[in-house]
Formats: C-alpha cells, sequence, structure tokens
C-alpha cells in the first residue's frame, strides 16, 4: 500500500500524526516497508500469514496452512551469571535489560519465510545483547490478495529467529498491532464462563509455534468500552499465561482508549502494567520523545507500583528511520558515573542491513556486516573502544537538512551500555562460527553443497565479542569467512600482515565452565601460509581473570583442515570463564588463518545419537526436473542437536539439502540426475557433541514411478 494510502487509512480508524509530522512511529515504518510478496516463493512454499478475529477463533494446527513447518522446537536456553571481570567493560552495570523490536529477515517485508535458497539475507549475529526480542511488521491474513493485501491483528515471530533467540537464552515475543480491518470488539468476545477465546488461542498458539508471548502495539483510539474489554481480557492473559510468558505493551492509547503517546512510564500508563494490585503486562516500550525528567518519572513509577524498574520500564530509540542519529540521548537512560535508570528498547536494529543501498548482492554483503558491527559493538566495531566520535544535537522537530542516518560515528553502540551475556555454562560446547547462511555448505570440512542458502535456525553460538582483538603492534582483522568452512556456511578468519611485532590474542566467548578432569578442548583450523603463523588456545579462569592459560595448537601446512586435541584433566577444580586463540609468527608476512570449529567436550565416550526413526516423504509436487519435497520423521524428547538432509548421489557421495532442528523439512528444489527414476534422500542426527548418528533413508520416486502432490 502507497505510504499516503496507508497513513489516510490510519487516520480515518484514528491514529493520530506522530514524531516529524508522520503517522504513529510504527505505523509509519510499515508503510515505508509495504510490498508483495517475494518473487523467490516456489508454490509450494511454507510462508508465514498474520490472523484476523475469525481466523484466531478458529485457529488450530490442523486447518493453519504450513503451522507444521513453521515451529520453533530449540529450548530457551538459560544464561550464566554475571562475571564482570571478563567483560568489555567491567565496570558496566548488568541489571539493564534490551528488548530489540525488529523485522525478521527475507527480501519482503510481508512475507516471512522460516528459511530459503539465497544468502544476501538479513540475519542477526548479535544475540548477546537482547533479553527480549519482538518481530514487527504484519502480515496479510490466509489468501489476502497480493494486490490490496488485508492485514491480521497477529504475526507471529519468524521460528528460525525464535530458535537463535532461544539458543542464546533470548525470549521471542510475537507481535499484535491495531489498527486493521474490522471491528475491534469482534477480539474481544468473552464467553459465559468468563474465558476470552482470542486470549486462549494466543496461549495456545505460543505453545505450538515455541515462542514465549507478544508485543502489543494497541496503535490507535478505541471506544472506552473496547478499552475496557482490553484491559479485561489482558488481565486475563497474564493470569492463565504460563511461567516465562512475557507481554510487553507499547506506549499508545489510554485506560480510557485514546491514543497518547506518554514517552515514558507514567501514571497514565501504569495501570497498563499493573492495575491497583492487579498485573496486566509484564513492561512497557516506552515511545521515543523522552527527556531527563521522564527518564526519572518512569523509574519512580515502577518504583511505586512495586516493580524492578530493569524488568519493566523499557525507553525506546528508533533506528528503523534515523539509523545511526536518533534524536533523544540514550545517555539520559544510562548517565555516566550513575546507575541506569530504566531499561532499554530498540525498534529497527534491521536498518543496517535494509537501508544498505545494494544490501541483495551477495558480493556486497561485507558493507552490510561492517554496519551491523558498528551498530552493536560501536564505530570502532570493538565492543572494548564504543563510544560516539562525534556528536550533533537534534531539534525536537528536524525538517530533514544535517541528517546523518548513516554516519557510525554519531552512535554509540549497544555494547556502550548493554553488557555482553552467554549460554556457555556446560560441557559440551560447540561452534563452527556458522552464522546461518552460506553461498555454499561444507559438512566436516567437505563442500556438500554449491547452493546458496539461509536459515537463522540453525546458527552457531557466535563469539561474545565481535571482535575484540589485542596487540602490542597493529592487531590482525577479525571477520567471518564465506569462502571456506568447516561445517555450515563460514568459519573465523584471523588475517593481516603478521610479524614478531604483533602476535594478536583475540576474546571469543564468555563462559562458566567447570572443569571435572577428564574434559578437553578441540580446535579445528587451517592456515594459509606454510610455516608462518603459529595458533594457541587461550583459558582464562574465574579464580584469575586477568591472565590467558594458552594451549599451542602449533604450526600446520596450507592444506586442508588441521584439528588439535588438548586434555584439560590440569585444571580440574576450576571454572573457564572466558576462551579465545593468540596468533603469532616469527617472521614477518602475510597471514590468513580459518578457525573451522572450537569445542568444550565432556569427560568419557561420545555421546550416542539414535539414527532418526520413521523418515518419510510425505509429499513430492514435481515440475520439470525438480521438485518441492516435505519430508517428515520423529523427534526425541533430547540428545539431538540438529538433523542434516542430504541427497545420495550416483557416485557414492553426499548432497546437502539442509539442516535443521525439528521433526520436518521442506526442500525448494531437489533436482533430478541425469535419467535418475529415484533418489534417496538421507537424515543423519547430529549430538550436541558434533557426534554423527547412522543415516536414516527415503526414496523419491520421479515421473513413471509413484509421485505425490
Amino acid at each position: 500500500m502507497e505510504r499516503r494510502a496507508f497513513i489516510a487509512m490510519l487516520g480515518a480508524a484514528g491514529v493520530t500524526v506522530g514524531l516529524a509530522g508522520q503517522a504513529g512511529p510504527f505505523a509509519a515504518a510499515a508503510a515505508a516497508a509495504d510490498g508483495p510478496p517475494a518473487p523467490d516463493r516456489a508454490p509450494h512454499q511454507p510462508f508465514m500469514h498474520g490472523y484476523d478475529a475469525a481466523a484466531l477463533k478458529r485457529w488450530s494446527p490442523e486447518s493453519d496452512p504450513h503451522a507444521r513447518y513453521l515451529r520453533s522446537r530449540v529450548p530457551l536456553a538459560e544464561r550464566i551469571a554475571p562475571f564482570a571481570a571478563t567483560q568489555a567493560n567491567p565496570k558496566l552495570a548488568t541489571a539493564p535489560q534490551l528488548m530489540n523490536l525488529s523485522f525478521d529477515y527475507d527480501n519482503s517485508f510481508f512475507t516471512a519465510f522460516k528459511y530459503n535458497d539465497t544468502f544476501a539475507r538479513r540475519l542477526l549475529r548479535f544475540w548477546q545483547y537482547s533479553d527480549l526480542y519482538g518481530s514487527w511488521h504484519g502480515m496479510p491474513t490466509e489468501g489476502s490478495p497480493v494486490d490490496k493485501p488485508v492485514h491480521g491483528l497477529i504475526n507471529l515471530p519468524n521460528p528460525a529467529y525464535t530458535d537463535a533467540a532461544h539458543r542464546n537464552g533470548v525470549r521471542s515475543l510475537g507481535c499484535w498491532f491495531w489498527p486493521r480491518d474490522g471491528a475491534f470488539s469482534d477480539y474481544l468476545e468473552q464467553r459465559a464462563d468468563g474465558s476470552f477465546p482470542v486470549a486462549d488461542k494466543l496461549i495456545e498458539m505460543a505453545g505450538y509455534f515455541g515462542f514465549d508471548g507478544y508485543f502489543i502495539n494497541q496503535e490507535a483510539t478505541v471506544s472506552e468500552q473496547d478499552a475496557a474489554g482490553l484491559m479485561k481480557m489482558l488481565k486475563y492473559l497474564r493470569a492463565k499465561a504460563p511461567a516465562g510468558f512475557h507481554l510487553q505493551w507499547y506506549d499508545t492509547i489510554m485506560v480510557n482508549g485514546r491514543l497518547s503517546y506518554q514517552n515514558q512510564l507514567n501514571s497514565r500508563n501504569a495501570p497498563w502494567i499493573q492495575d491497583g494490585n492487579t498485573p496486566v503486562m509484564n513492561s512497557l516500550f516506552a515511545n521515543y520523545a523522552w527527556n531527563e525528567e521522564r527518564v526519572a518519572t518512569s523509574r519512580e513509577t515502577a518504583k511505586k507500583l512495586g516493580l524492578d524498574p530493569y524488568k519493566v520500564a523499557f525507553l525506546g530509540t528508533e533506528n528503523e528511520k534515523y539509523g545511526f542519529n536518533p534524536p533523544y540521548d540514550t545517555r539520559l537512560i544510562f548517565p555516566e558515573g550513575q546507575p541506569a535508570r530504566t531499561s532499554w528498547a530498540l525498534f529497527g536494529s534491521h536498518f543496517a542491513w535494509d537501508r544498505y543501498p545494494d544490501r541483495e548482492n551477495p558480493d556486497a554483503q561485507a558493507g552490510v556486516f561492517r554496519r551491523e558491527r558498528q551498530y552493536w559493538s560501536g564505530p570502532n566495531e570493538d565492543p572494548t573502544r564504543t563510544g560516539r566520535t562525534e556528536y550533533m544535537p537534534w531539534p525536537d522537530e528536524d525538517d530533514g537538512k544535517g541528517r546523518d542516518e548513516n554516519n557510525p560515528k554519531k552512535w554509540d553502540g549497544v555494547a556502550h551500555y548493554i553488557t555482553e551475556r552467554s549460554v556457555i555454562g556446560s560441557f559440551p560446547f560447540v561452534t563452527r562460527f556458522n552464522t546461518g547462511h552460506g553461498r555454499a555448505f561444507y559438512v566436516d570440512g567437505r563442500r556438500a553443497s554449491g547452493a546458496q542458502w539461509n536459515n537463522a535456525s540453525v546458527q552457531d553460538i557466535l563469539p561474545t565479542w565481535q571482535f575484540w582483538a589485542t596487540s602490542p603492534g597493529t592487531p590482525l582483522s577479525v571477520d567471518y569467512d564465506y569462502t571456506t568452512a568447516y561445517d555450515g556456511g563460514s568459519s573465523l578468519r584471523i588475517s593481516g600482515e603478521l610479524g614478531p611485532g604483533n602476535p594478536t590474542t583475540v576474546r571469543l566467548f564468555k563462559t562458566r565452565v567447570a572443569v571435572g578432569g577428564g574434559e578437553s578442548l578441540r580446535l579445528t583450523y587451517a592456515v594459509g601460509r606454510a610455516g608462518a603463523a603459529a595458533l594457541e588456545a587461550g583459558l582464562i579462569f574465574e579464580d584469575s581473570p586477568e591472565e590467558f592459560v594458552w594451549l599451542r595448537a602449533g604450526k600446520a601446512g596450507p592444506h586442508g583442515w588441521h584439528t588439535r586435541s588438548f586434555a584439560l584433566g590440569r585444571f580440574k577444580g576450576r571454572t573457564i570463564a572466558a576462551i579465545g586463540l593468540r596468533v603469532s609468527a616469527d617472521r614477518t608476512g602475510p597471514c590468513a588463518l580459518n578457525v573451522g570449529e572450537l569445542a568444550l567436550l565432556a569427560g568419557g565416550r561420545r555421546m550416542r545419537v539414535d539414527r532418526p526413526v520413521h523418515f518419510t516423504v510425505d509429499a513430492a509436487h514435481v515440475a520439470g526436473g525438480s521438485a518441492e519435497v516435505f519430508l517428515s520423521w520423529r523427534l526425541p524428547d533430547s540428545g539431538v542437536w540438529y538433523y542434516d538432509v542430504s541427497r545420495l548421489r550416483a557416485d557414492g557421495g553426499q548432497e546437502a539439502l539442509g539442516r535443521i532442528y525439528d521433526e520436518v523439512f521442506y526442500v525448494k528444489s531437489l533436482k533430478r540426475a541425469d535419467r535418475e527414476r529415484s533418489t534417496t534422500l538421507q537424515l543423519t542426527a547430529v549430538a550436541p557433541d558434533g557426534t554423527r548418528s547412522a543415516p536414516a533413508t527415503a526414496r523419491l520416486s520421479w515421473p513413471g514411478a509413484n509421485v505425490s502432490g
């Protein structure tokens, strides 16, 4: 829908004009990003949609198109206790939280796929700073026409993002956005027994799809009667929701139904958080025009309610519109030398990708990645050297002149205010530095597919610090490398001019792992220049947080991947608080070193993982020489990290088709080999320590045999 038409529709629905003369903050962003479904969707490819009142009330997994293929199955990981000594900034307080409200990845704002076949897509590599992740955009309802989409009140978070969030200990929220077509009162139906059908379905859907609550954006005036009904329903929803369920209210309507942004938590919007002694929502996302007085009021209002300001009050920053140079100084929330006043909320962290001019060019992604590092780690792309280097005060109203939204020097970096978190608290821990997309796919050091792909669902736990590299000279550069990988789509590359004067230490992971005596550390790496670079793995222990203990991997030749294991028995009784690497050389020259895997492994035998059972081709839709294929198997309660799906080639080799932690998988395009009558598909389970099971097999018959669809 065109921006003017969208704003006109909002005005008719009662939405007031907000900041900078535009429709309400979220509405304006929606108008800018509206568009038809992604053109690269295959005819039967599962994609997400929105839900109106009727769809919510009749919802069931069985009747919802593609629901089975759009679930998050990764449980929410527990984060380790804070340990200031290993923080990038040890003085930074750990209590303030962060909400990251952003749209899910892919190239169409309103069409979300769990995974797809392109590399140049927006993902997130910085989960370690967020406590809550909220999807925001809205989606057309099922069967809505492409040219005139009708959007539902509810959109679910992309399940791949939920998987990645959960793997990093972040709660994932769906989104409620009003105004939409239809009568708002339809959502407020209450049965004779006191229950609310829509609220019951919201809880049921979150449980089925595997996410943790909702961001409620009631961004339009409603009647006083409807506002009272909404308050009643939200109280019911909060009371009935399971433990850990989170509801966040956006600073919108008053209890009388009138839209009035307060830009703070105060007595006027506090009833949406706690009405008298009755809990309603868990937290508030305050609109953006806060100042020193409003920040103080937010803190004091939370305390008057008997609530923790860091758990309740999230003051918002608008990056979607203003990029690196938003109005309203974050230093009002985090005054230097004083405790933080409240927690923080971000809207539009996706701008680093979305507003990059060449974002869909696979060869231009380095620019996107740099912007992302500048946003999260600060303009120096280093969480130990955060803080803006230029500052221009903003007037309350800006005419657009002098706006410098693409200049990261005007942005402090999220890491300037929010401490890094970690979930690495036990053995085993394995990472291949797989960011969740690639220009090829690798398994055990072998290039198993040359096809592009993206799937945040199987993103590894990535380095806590991106990137913290130190040296007595000029440190080597650190980045992800998509030209080679050991497993997945990327590896970690440490490169540059290396010599005796600049050995480089790279701190990678914050941990809290107690060594019992039989454990080991495993490192897989490749060196691009024979005999030039020596690699060491470094451990920092809680009882001596100022120094590394180095484990020397030695030098390796330039051909292929090399694996080195280190017994940790001599550290029995100590707790590993951080892990890093050091690269050094005794003579000067170019260095290019790739790290393909870093693993902390438990003692004893490798983990056992059974061959998958009930591996089945459920459907195959054949068109010409390729097929869309739907697969399923039985997912056990535990013991599996992920599943690899592959095809058996005529020469006996395997071609990777995808990776997932689920009991279903969709193959977008299985190519038929020359004169092939059937294709053997394989499913391999992988344990948390990387141990692979024996493969299960299923057979797809091509035309002339049994083919469904």
